[in-house]
């Protein structure tokens, strides 16, 4: 799957980027507001990389996705679509290094997923999660048009933000 905007590339994750890879999943913002996957070696995260392509095979299209800036072809962070088994519609989410942030790519890149759900799954509706205090990324979905819907436990042991946009 690629999917292209005016500046970002997303397309099918590859072990041949578990060094970036390595990079973001130890970013301190990744470790505080996503998790920490506990990756200590870039060989340790192609391991891990192979194992999330096995699971992404498995979801016709859904999975977690590398994003890539076109004029430089200099990867900045992860998209992902997924359809959790506990929810009935699919959850979009982002991550960027720091050198991607601040200049509209999460939105960007959230955008052209938001699409790619709506027209290939047919979805009326996509959810979002955020930790309750990631004030920025709570903002940037307020920004385009998601609703805070609540707070529910999606991940162990914790409850999220959840917000919803309804095509």
């Amino acid at each position: 799957m690629v999917l292209e905007s005016e500046r970002l590339l997303i397309k099918d994750v590859e072990i041949s980027e578990a060094s970036f890879y390595f990079e973001l999943f130890n970013d301190p913002d990744w470790v505080q507001y996503c998790n920490d996957k506990g990756l200590k070696s870039v060989e340790e995260t192609e391991i891990y990389l192979k194992d999330m392509l096995i699971k992404n095979s498995k979801l016709n299209g859904l999975g977690f996705f590398s994003v890539i800036l076109k004029e430089t072809n200099e990867f900045i962070g992860l998209s992902s679509a997924i359809q959790r088994e506990k929810l009935d519609f699919v959850d979009v989410g982002y991550g960027l290094l720091p050198r991607g942030r601040g200049k509209g790519y999460a939105s960007e890149a959230t955008l052209l997923m938001m699409d790619y759900v709506k027209e290939k799954f047919q979805q009326e509706k996509v959810l979002a999660f955020t930790m309750p205090g990631n004030d920025k990324s709570q903002h940037l979905l307020q920004r385009l048009g998601f609703k805070y819907v609540g707070l529910q436990t999606i991940f162990e042991g914790e409850e999220d933000c959840v917000y919803e946009y309804k095509f």
